[in-house]
């Protein structure tokens, strides 16, 4: 997204990345770039893919690479879902999902491993903090 590289900047914020990112497979995503080492990483994501649904299937969630967590919405059910296993999750069902969460914070950005059922396509942007 045009714009989000320097929104930190403008703000006379330091200490901050935002990026954003898409995702489509399982296995480990590496996130450069960043600058530094982040302490923590925020999240919002969602599915990529228009499948008719009536409800926003996505999530927000953190990471320290230690603990994960995400709020989410599930594409078959109305309800929402607090999780501790991903801090990032496109759930259609429990047959269509993509989620994934840190298992490094890097020097200069981090690394997600993914899980996927299906054939999920999720659109993410974060705010890494120093």
């Amino acid at each position: 997204m045009p714009g989000l590289a320097s929104f930190g900047a403008l703000l006379g914020i330091g200490n901050v990345k935002i990026g954003y990112f898409t995702r489509m497979a399982p296995g480990t995503q590496s996130i450069t770039g960043i600058g530094f080492k982040p302490k923590i990483v925020i999240f919002i994501a969602a599915i990529a893919e228009d499948l008719g649904q009536t409800q926003q299937i996505g999530s927000s969630g953190f990471d320290d690479g230690t603990i994960h967590g995400c709020t989410c919405l599930r594409g078959d059910s109305v309800v929402t879902w607090t999780r501790d296993d991903f801090s990032i999750l496109s759930m259609v069902d429990e047959t269509n999902y993509i989620g994934g969460y840190i298992t490094s914070l890097d020097e200069d950005g981090f690394t997600i491993t993914w899980t996927m059922e299906g054939t999920s396509t999720v659109d993410c942007v974060y705010l890494a903090m120093k």
